[in-house]
């Protein structure tokens, strides 16, 4: 494969390693500054010439997530000056824990289906242009995590009117009723159409 090829796998090694020890500093400067929450975040670290290139996405998170984002920022960026740090939210993802009338569940889920989900601890019901401007997710996007939510095999969510596709001014539901013989589920997001 050559030289180029063996240095950016091993750089991707590296960059795994690295981020492993990271975490490991992470959680004892959480606990050192008493910084409590309910959320547990693992970071890779990847250097951007090892690595694919990636268009980063820009979306709403929740002030929990952002906060705990802020954190690991602040810390990163006291061990290493001079570095910047860009979020790939494209790559990011979440175990959730759902509680449905059927029983707990653990929900394996991306990021942008977890910004979606979220929103139902809010509120019951919510239009796609509702979770688009709470969500800050691009259109197209956005409709593909909604069409794996309530359209899939897993649906945790319900679509009226019902259909395969996400159309303006379908309204989302939880699904109270959901049940599956596993507790974990991994609901894979829909691949985007070729054009």
């Amino acid at each position: 494969c050559g030289t180029a090829f063996t240095n950016k796998l091993q750089g991707m090694l590296k960059d795994m390693e690295l981020s492993q020890d990271t975490m490991i500093q992470l959680k004892q400067y959480m606990q050192n500054q008493n910084i409590a929450g309910n959320i547990e975040l693992t970071v890779n670290i990847l250097t951007t010439s090892f690595w694919p290139a990636y268009i980063p996405k820009e979306i709403q998170l929740p002030p929990e997530m952002e906060r705990l984002q802020e954190n690991f920022k602040n810390f990163y960026l006291s061990k290493h000056s001079g570095r910047k740090l860009q979020w790939q939210s494209t790559l990011g993802h979440c175990v959730l824990k759902a509680e449905f009338k059927k029983g707990k569940k653990e929900l394996q889920v991306t990021l942008f289906q977890t910004l979606v989900l979220l929103m139902f601890n809010e509120g019951d019901q919510f239009s796609l242009e509702e979770i688009k401007v709470a969500t800050g997710l691009e259109d197209r996007e956005l409709r593909r995590t909604l069409q794996s939510l309530a359209c899939g095999r897993a649906r945790v969510l319900i679509k009226n009117p019902k259909g395969k596709d996400v159309e303006d001014g379908d309204k989302f539901f939880c699904n109270e009723e959901f049940k599956h013989k596993l507790f974990r589920i991994k609901i894979n997001q829909i691949q985007m159409k070729e054009r």
